[in-house]
């Protein structure tokens, strides 16, 4: 089940973006260590961006206009459809490509969307608590 805003920022993205990418907090420890070790493969071997939304005012803004929180979690778009949070994880376990334990443990993690959204809020926890650490606010 996906929340009000992951419901509202699920809807087709728009088609001026740049292609297949992943918007994620390059601020936080945690979303940075998942976006480079996961070693993302798209369908049809297209190319996946990773993003990192502290260097993309302008998509951020774009996004927040379309009703996108994306302080709320991390933004794939793919085949031009938007997926945010604990939906986004899920549509990248198909893709999660990274090899050893890191790759092992997110496939299985992902593979699973009860998992994911049960869990998922633990990991905005996380993501808020190291920012704070860091003395940063988030990207709202």
């Amino acid at each position: 089940m996906m929340t009000s805003l992951e419901a509202d920022c699920a809807e087709s993205a728009d088609e001026s973006a740049q292609g297949d990418f992943l918007l994620y907090d390059g601020e936080c420890p945690f979303c940075s260590f998942y976006a480079r070790k996961s070693e993302f493969q798209t369908p049809g071997g297209r190319p996946l961006t990773l993003v990192d939304a502290n260097r993309a005012p302008d998509l951020i803004e774009e996004l927040r206009k379309d009703g996108c929180g994306v302080d709320e979690g991390m933004v794939l778009v793919l085949d031009g459809r938007r997926y945010q949070g604990a939906e986004a994880m899920t549509a990248l376990e198909a893709m999660t490509g990274g090899t050893g334990w890191f790759g092992g443990l997110s496939k299985w993690f992902a593979s699973n969307p009860k998992r994911v959204r049960a869990l998922y809020p633990w990991f905005q926890r996380l993501r808020r608590a190291a920012l704070w650490v860091k003395g940063r606010r988030g990207l709202d």
